[in-house]
């Protein structure tokens, strides 16, 4: 066994077709939008939840509503958008992320988000208990020898109980629900690996609740990376924010409308 820390990574995000989106733009002659993409610094999956905030109030360009007097470029529509609570047109861009290392206490805590989120997993059915890497909260490392002597002593119990039945002998849909009934003697500390998937909205959201220093230690430190990734590859995502040294190595992010 091992004691590991969780860490995320972007894998993927949202990107537009921007021959089609020229495409269209010619077909209902708002080419002047079309220019905007060319002249914006903002991501792709940015620059979709701009234009369909520009369809609900038909401001691509200028002329197409009476009651539009002028054009905001996509930064500036964005920011608009967040200041006025317009929220819905960030569930159109999605971030894709995955996180290894980090316990089911964690990933249990991750699912119960459930709106615009999507969620892949390691199986604890197939995925055979051989051996438990940790994740170890600071907070015990009075007591660190005591749960590695804990996590050594479950992990040979579990390779001899599979010794005892013969696991390896046996036919795949047997092994599979042998192996799901051994995994109840791991701990909830067990390290695994979740991909996951999620909206701009729901992950401002998100950041705001799981980086607040009363939430769980592990939650607050992946969400303090993600929240860094963020800011490094997409900073106009958390537009708005305050963010607060809380004194323990980890940050708060806070006033994330959405």
């Amino acid at each position: 066994m091992k004691f590991v820390q969780p860490r995320t990574f972007l894998i993927g995000y949202t990107r537009i077709d921007t021959t089609q989106l020229r495409e269209y733009l010619r077909e209902t002659d708002n080419e002047s939008f079309a220019q905007l993409l060319v002249d914006n610094t903002v991501s792709p999956g940015e620059v979709l939840c701009s234009f369909y905030a520009k369809l609900c109030y038909k401001s691509w360009s200028e002329g197409k509503n009476a009651n539009i007097t002028r054009i905001r470029d996509i930064e500036a529509n964005l920011h608009s958008c967040f200041d006025s609570g317009h929220g819905s047109v960030f569930e159109h861009c999605s971030l894709n992320f995955v996180t290894t290392n980090c316990s089911r206490v964690f990933t249990h805590e991750l699912v119960r988000h459930r709106v615009g989120t999507a969620f892949s997993q390691t199986s604890g059915r197939y995925v055979a208990l051989d051996q438990i890497d940790f994740v170890h909260d600071p907070i015990l490392d009075d007591v660190r020898g005591d749960i590695e002597e804990l996590l050594v002593l479950v992990e040979q119990k579990a390779k001899l109980i599979r010794e005892k039945l013969n696991v390896d002998g046996m036919d795949f849909a047997t092994k599979k629900k042998v192996t799901s009934a051994i995994r109840r003697i791991a701990p909830n500390g067990q390290a695994n690996e979740i991909g996951w998937s999620v909206n701009i909205r729901s992950l401002r959201h998100i950041i705001e609740m799981r980086t607040n220093k009363a939430a769980e230690w592990e939650i607050r430190l992946v969400f303090n990376q993600v929240a860094e990734i963020v800011e490094r590859k997409f900073p106009g995502m958390l537009y708005g924010s305050e963010v607060v040294d809380t004194g323990d190595g980890l940050r708060e992010y806070r006033r994330l409308r959405i």
